[in-house]
């Protein structure tokens, strides 16, 4: 498939068919997100792939345990987002479970260039927190080895949607891979999921910005 045409086919894929994706599929497509740039050669990324379907509940009841607790919080103090909060779990999270495949993607730290420099010269922590997170040059290198992944499948004949919804349930998450299937990488985060599968038809996505509200050219 010629890029561009791949380019323009990307979307949010929410809803899949009910057909199984091989392992080689799927290690193909790890193979190709493996090989993006990152910051100093981290590589910086574990893929854990999970077709298991009560895995997947689990991992999603997992969220939902944290999306309530939140929501109870929140109840005290705007009863109206905190049912926004809820719907927006059911609606825009939980799909994944319908997913022939749920990729669970790992990540670490990483150290960007000048921040020990910095430290060193006793740099205000607000430098210091602006260069690792408001720049954050780790989960830069991590996105472009999931934009590989992303369109690799769509090469592939699948649909993808990558999930950072969740992320507020990560250490849930991680704590039920460690229990479930003993899985756990030292130095290593939980950083966002991906679901796979070949998309049903006609599914929308929001429009883009337009042209000129995203490129600024000087000669």
């Amino acid at each position: 498939m010629e890029l561009n045409n791949i380019i323009e086919m990307r979307q949010s894929i929410r809803k899949y068919k009910e057909i199984d994706i091989p392992e080689e599929d799927i290690k193909e497509i790890v193979a190709a997100a493996a090989k993006a740039p990152s910051g100093k050669n981290i590589q910086n990324w574990h893929f854990v792939a999970i077709k298991n379907d009560d895995l997947k509940v689990k991992i999603a009841d997992a969220i939902g345990l944290k999306n309530e607790e939140i929501a109870a919080r929140m109840d005290k103090v705007d009863e109206e987002k905190a049912n926004r909060f809820r719907k927006f779990y059911k609606h825009f999270t939980r799909f994944f479970v319908n997913a022939p495949v749920l990729t669970v993607v790992y990540s670490k730290v990483y150290t960007p260039s000048g921040y020990n420099e910095l430290k060193l010269v006793d740099a205000d922590e607000k430098e210091l927190w602006d260069l690792v997170d408001y720049r954050s040059p780790g989960m830069q290198s991590l996105g472009a080895a999931m934009e590989n992944f992303t369109l690799k499948a769509i090469d592939k004949g699948y649909g993808t949607c990558w999930l950072t919804s969740a992320n507020y349930a990560a250490k849930e998450i991680e704590a039920l891979l460690k229990e479930e299937i003993g899985f756990e990488k030292e130095g290593y985060f939980m950083a966002c999921m991906i679901s796979m599968g070949v998309p049903e038809e006609d599914q929308k996505s929001p429009r883009k910005k337009d042209f000129d509200d995203l490129y600024t050219f000087v000669k």
